[in-house]
């Protein structure tokens, strides 16, 4: 096991993730009420993966390596804006447009607690998630591949993980770029900011919540075809200033400070 795992690092981790959401989705049927609150045991599965490939390989360091990239410093407080604004700013432009083709709007409601286990939920699943996605993955590949390769790969195979069928196969197509272009933009600021896990969970958590405010019961076709288009214009604007960066164009594993 540990020799095919060291042969296959990256995939197996993928096919472990695979096996820890199928395990947690089950869970969703015993604690039915849980989605009431935003509470997704799958978000758990990326975060899991990791510590079992840590324990089956003997590794602490990977876990290490991890956390130490989960820092609240200087550079959490120069790029905190950006985070929190670049994906709020897609959803509401995405809200608006569903609103000028009369998708209607629907309020997410409920009371003060509602509310606060909602946050405690996402935020929990968020982090889990970018432990694996961009606190595992990313930095592997970038070993490998520029930090744009890198990042699309990421951004694919957590799209797809995802199996968002809402929109039918074209709605899974369309949903999944959208993934792919989020993780362009993230992985932009994770090499930005040397690899902070605390920006990428911010990042996550606030896709997630304007997504929950503004794009309630809204999610259809028209919307992943609508966010697609917002977030690939992000990434255009992003290669036209940076294409000359090292995040086109470094060797594999560079991550600017």
């Amino acid at each position: 096991m540990e020799k095919l795992l060291r042969k296959y690092y990256l995939s197996s981790f993928y096919v472990i993730t695979f096996l820890f959401s199928i395990f947690l989705l089950t869970l969703h049927f015993i604690f039915r009420a849980a989605g009431n609150y935003s509470v997704s045991f799958t978000q758990l599965s990326p975060a899991l993966a990791v510590v079992a490939v840590s324990l089956i390989l003997k590794d602490k360091m990977i876990i290490k390596d991890i956390r130490n990239h989960f820092r609240v410093d200087r550079t959490v407080m120069k790029w905190l804006i950006l985070a929190i604004a670049v994906p709020a700013m897609c959803i509401i432009v995405s809200s608006f447009i569903l609103s000028y083709y009369e998708v209607g709007f629907v309020s997410w409601e409920g009371d003060a607690l509602f509310y606060i286990r909602n946050i405690v939920a996402m935020l929990i699943g968020c982090a889990a998630e970018e432990i694996g996605w961009r606190g595992f993955l990313l930095p592997n590949l970038q070993k490998k591949y520029t930090p744009f390769t890198s990042s699309v790969i990421v951004g694919i195979l957590w799209g797809v993980w995802h199996l968002n069928f809402t929109g039918g196969l074209f709605g899974f197509v369309l949903y999944t770029i959208t993934i792919i272009e989020m993780s362009i933009l993230m992985s932009w600021l994770y090499n930005k900011t040397a690899g902070n896990l605390v920006l990428m969970t911010v990042w996550h958590f606030t896709f997630n919540a304007t997504s929950h405010m503004f794009l309630w019961d809204r999610f259809t076709l028209q919307l992943f075809a609508i966010e697609s288009i917002v977030f690939g214009i992000l990434c255009l604007f992003l290669f036209v200033a940076e294409r000359n960066s090292s995040f086109f164009k470094s060797s594999a594993g560079s991550i600017q400070v």
